[in-house]
């Protein structure tokens, strides 16, 4: 099934021009992702030191898209002490790639997570005092991404609901 494996590389400003025509889909969720990676959303989270990566399959076509980074929240939400946490701020797969492929070992969007947060243990792991929560946000309606979020572990945080009705879910790194 090497055929469907997919190949990380992090993201750079010439990679731009391979995301014409990439498409999340027409679902809220899939603009906000497909404007993010399209626009200035990628660009302004590199200046905040986020890491960004696309995935290629074996044809070189771009499959999707990861990101990651430091940032201080309150912890625990909604009013705690500001913490440093890994936050993702998106996560996005072509619209004609969703669901793909059929073996779900090698379902695209469980090689992008496994990659993502096998390089969240990486970087936590550079740190001299580990974060412990890795977060992130997405809306309620989006069950697809839910369910997916949380084969890896991650968790809804009951009763937070941020800007544009978004909720927070969160993956302990450390014990």
């Amino acid at each position: 099934m090497d055929e469907y494996e997919l190949f990380a590389d992090e993201w750079n400003e010439a990679d731009q021009g391979d995301m014409i025509g990439f498409s999340c889909g027409d679902s809220i969720s899939g603009r906000l992702c497909t404007e993010w990676i399209s626009g200035s959303g990628v660009l302004d989270s590199l200046k905040r030191k986020t890491k960004v990566w696309i995935y290629r399959n074996q044809t070189e076509d771009v499959v999707g898209y990861s990101s990651v980074g430091f940032v201080k929240w309150h912890w625990p939400l909604p009013d705690g002490a500001y913490t440093t946490v890994l936050y993702i701020p998106m996560i996005g797969i072509d619209q004609r790639y969703h669901g793909q492929p059929l073996e779900k070992e090698w379902r695209y969007s469980h090689q992008i997570m496994n990659h993502l947060i096998s390089s969240c243990h990486l970087m936590n792991g550079e740190r001299k005092q580990p974060v412990e929560w890795l977060t992130l946000k997405v809306l309620p309606d989006n069950a697809g991404a839910i369910r997916l979020y949380e084969q890896f572990g991650f968790e809804l945080i009951e009763n937070i609901e941020q800007k544009r009705g978004l909720r927070v879910m969160k993956h302990r790194l450390v014990e």
